[in-house]
């Protein structure tokens, strides 16, 4: 066969396949027989990289390779375990012969691939390549490829054992010198507001909206914003400076260059800082990243910090976070440079003071919505008729991410029995994360695939979009995981309010503060699938009370929950 202008000899051998690294994925031999033939068709050894599905693999291989070979897949989780297995699955792979070894991901300008490229020095294969989701194809070479990424590599490797080697002591140095100090605060006309977060390329969630909206809200205010970055975002047009995080990593190396990512950041928000003078620092709280808290200090402005939650809180009881010592560290220092804190809901504020933050300092300041953007001058049918959903159809929406914050668990439960009690009903559930796979096996199990929908995670600029083309919108939150009282303040809560439709949502926290039950949306106990179910299922049959519930909602939203008054709230602590 030819392979990217190359001529390859198929491999002669009559041993059989050995599962190496990854085990044998679904060949292309059409007799499925199970004897060995004297001449086996080429083998493509196929290295699949970040968030593809298998799928999308095998067919963006098929179309460069074409369907006369059998794919072999590679399985990183072999690289990380322990050295004996590490050593027994390379042996085993080294053993092997492949035509070709290929290297598969979402783009290849990720700069994750300048070493991750280098699992292709392990195939045992002469011709190797790289292939992206986008129709990209590169030949790869491991000696070229050392020669012009060789240095980042080790600038990159440097950085992050650095980070580990100093960055609990250099810590625990600003700790003992940042300490709360008494400075004048007044209202600011122009603001820097600082976004470190390591999650890029969101263009929707909850963090896209709070963060779009707290900076239109300060613009709307006549406040001049200027934002330091770590992403682009979606939904915000102000003067925006991205310094793009090198992420080559998960686990504990992620933490790591998270914690190196303050010298670039800090370095860039600096420079940002000098060349358009600002009277106050907004920062929204990370777990590794401090920028905030010294940059105050050295050029003598107020820092307001935005508290959403404590990390070392969501990596306890949601895991994920492994340098615990060095985020309890930041996370003190932020809190304890901060002049201003504002938190979303009463709950937090009752936790800072607990750990000993003034009171005089917090400002609870909950999410809010913009009412021109969300509400019922949206046509949702656009959206509809897209996703093959009939006028008279009574569609029943959620948004989210899929996670035990939102009430996964409540929300699959409650499928079947609605769909049951209502068969002309449809669900259309906008949003991704780690619990879909929840939802999707019980519509796999009851049969659900024509009534629920699940487009994915949908860009927030097309959010009022999908919520308008939705009847009722549900919000399922569950019980805090300690069993502590709900400290969230949803976003998507004020826009579902905005948008002019019925709600249905747990009583917990702060949705049952804004919410009244019976007036502005239907309220039930969490957790509890049956009482969610009843309530979806009278909303479903009573239009007239949908109808009032919707209006009353928004009515709500607009006298008290829009990002103006949210920013108006924020400069009305500052005097």
């Amino acid at each position: 066969m030819t392979l990217f202008g190359l001529r390859v000899t198929l491999p002669v051998t009559l041993r059989p396949r050995q599962s190496g690294v990854g085990g044998r994925g679904e060949g292309h031999k059409k007799d499925g027989s199970a004897e060995v033939p004297a001449r086996l068709p080429a083998t493509v050894l196929v290295m699949p990289l970040g968030e593809v599905s298998r799928a999308q693999v095998e067919a963006i291989v098929v179309q460069h390779f074409g369907t006369g070979v059998d794919l072999e897949w590679f399985d990183r989780a072999v690289l990380r375990g322990s050295v004996a297995r590490v050593a027994a699955s390379l042996l085993g792979l080294w053993r092997r012969e492949f035509a070709a070894a290929v290297l598969v991901a979402p783009d290849l300008q990720q700069s994750r691939l300048r070493i991750t490229s280098l699992l292709l020095a392990l195939a045992p294969a002469r011709h190797k390549c790289r292939l992206d989701l986008r129709g990209t194809r590169e030949p790869f070479s491991t000696p070229a490829h050392l020669a012009h990424y060789g240095a980042a590599i080790v600038r990159h490797l440097a950085a992050c054992a650095a980070a580990r080697v100093l960055g609990e002591p250099l810590l625990h140095l600003v700790d003992r010198v940042l300490r709360p100090r008494r400075i004048a605060l007044r209202r600011p006309r122009r603001i820097l507001y600082l976004r470190s977060q390591l999650w890029l390329g969101l263009a929707g969630g909850g963090s896209v909206a709070h963060t779009a909206g707290v900076i239109g809200g300060l613009e709307q205010a006549g406040v001049a914003v200027q934002v330091v970055s770590s992403d682009g975002l979606p939904g915000v047009n102000v003067p925006t400076d991205v310094i793009q995080p090198e992420m080559w990593f998960d686990g504990r190396l992620r933490e790591l260059e998270d914690v190196a990512y303050n010298v670039a950041f800090g370095v860039a928000a600096w420079r940002t800082a000098r060349r358009t003078p600002a009277q106050l620092i907004y920062q929204r709280h990370t777990a590794f990243n401090c920028t905030g808290a010294v940059l105050s200090r050295l050029l003598r402005v107020p820092l307001v910090l935005e508290f959403n939650s404590s990390e070392l809180w969501k990596g306890q009881y949601w895991g994920g976070l492994h340098y615990r010592r060095v985020a309890a560290l930041v996370e003190r220092i932020n809190l304890r440079a901060a002049d201003g804190v504002v938190v979303v809901s009463e709950v937090l504020r009752t936790q800072l003071i607990a750990q000993g933050v003034g009171a005089d300092k917090i400002l609870v300041n909950p999410n809010a919505v913009d009412p021109l953007v969300f509400g019922p001058h949206v046509d949702g049918s656009a959206v509809r008729r897209r996703l093959g959903l009939a006028p008279s159809d009574v569609v029943i929406g959620f948004s989210g991410t899929f996670g035990l914050w939102h009430g996964i668990p409540s929300l699959a439960a409650v499928l079947p029995f609605t769909l049951e009690a209502r068969p002309n009903v449809r669900w259309l559930l906008i949003g991704n994360g780690p619990l879909r796979r929840l939802v999707e096996e019980v519509v796999e199990e009851h049969g659900l695939h024509a009534s629920v929908l699940l487009p994915g995670l949908v860009p927030h600029g097309e959010m009022p979009g999908y919520l308008a083309a939705c009847d009722v919108l549900v919000s399922p939150h569950g019980r805090q995981a300690d069993g502590g009282e709900f400290f969230g303040s949803p976003t998507k809560l004020f826009e579902y309010m905005a948008t002019g439709r019925a709600i249905v949502a747990s009583a917990v926290g702060q949705i049952a503060d804004v919410l009244r039950d019976g007036e502005t949306a239907l309220l039930v106990p969490p957790d509890e699938p049956a009482a969610l179910g009843a309530a979806i299922v009278r909303l479903i049959d009573d239009a007239p009370l949908r109808s009032r519930l919707g209006e009353q909602a928004r009515e709500v939203a607009v006298a008290r929950h829009t990002w103006r008054q949210n920013a108006e709230r924020l400069l009305g602590s500052l005097r």
